[in-house]
């Protein structure tokens, strides 16, 4: 059982890409290990976001919770929702850290696979809406990415325009409905067959990861 639990943990990190792309200093096998040491066992969804392995597992007592391994360090985070205003900070406390950074408006504070996610608008005057993930114990903005770019783990992230650009380049025509969407850009276009298709774009070097026909 063990085995097969490895086996697809390892299976789901091959196919998961890095936000943003970068080099990673843990291998899949070592980050479960990781795990196993802080007596979670059982992981799934394995995936590299945001400088950390992450995946969904079970303690020792049977507590599911969604557990981080810093991919530098090799430092080890539980998160559970339940935890929310006692081991983790509350809703008032992200939006306050958000709103430190210089941002009046802001909504939509969740936490979502382990980490806090936030919207925020700068003013009533700069209304470009910024989405913030954060480290979920010590509000560390992970990312921070508006229509106008941002960073991603201190890297810079490319803008709206500059993606538009940057397929315009690859031969794709028609870019339209450009949003960043959990770590990536997404956009329509139409490709060099002539077919409309959805796009997955890297958000640091522009490149697409993923085509498919849009239905």
């Amino acid at each position: 059982m063990k085995k097969t639990v490895l086996t697809l943990a390892f299976a789901a990190a091959a196919a998961a890409s890095a936000l943003p792309s970068m080099a990673w200093a843990m291998g899949a096998q070592e980050a479960v290990n990781v795990m196993a040491k802080n007596h979670y066992v059982a992981p799934h969804d394995l995936q590299k976001q945001y400088g950390y392995w992450t995946a969904e597992a079970v303690s020792n007592d049977g507590v599911r919770a969604t557990v981080l391994v810093n991919d530098a360090n090799g430092s080890f985070t539980a998160v559970r929702k339940g935890d929310i205003g006692t081991a983790l900070p509350s809703v008032d406390r992200v939006a306050q850290q958000v709103r430190a950074a210089g941002y009046s408006f802001v909504y939509d504070v969740e936490l979502d696979d382990g980490f806090w996610q936030a919207k925020a608008r700068q003013s009533v005057t700069n209304r470009e809406k910024v989405e913030f993930v954060l480290h979920p114990v010590t509000l560390e903005v992970l990312s921070q990415v508006g229509r106008s770019g941002g960073t991603v783990n201190g890297q810079p992230v490319l803008s709206a325009d500059q993606i538009v650009a940057a397929l315009q380049q690859a031969g794709y025509t028609r870019v339209r409905g450009v949003e960043y969407e959990d770590g990536y850009w997404e956009a329509e276009a139409t490709n060099t067959a002539n077919l409309a298709v959805e796009l997955r774009v890297d958000a640091v070097t522009g490149a697409v990861l993923r085509e498919q026909l849009d239905d």
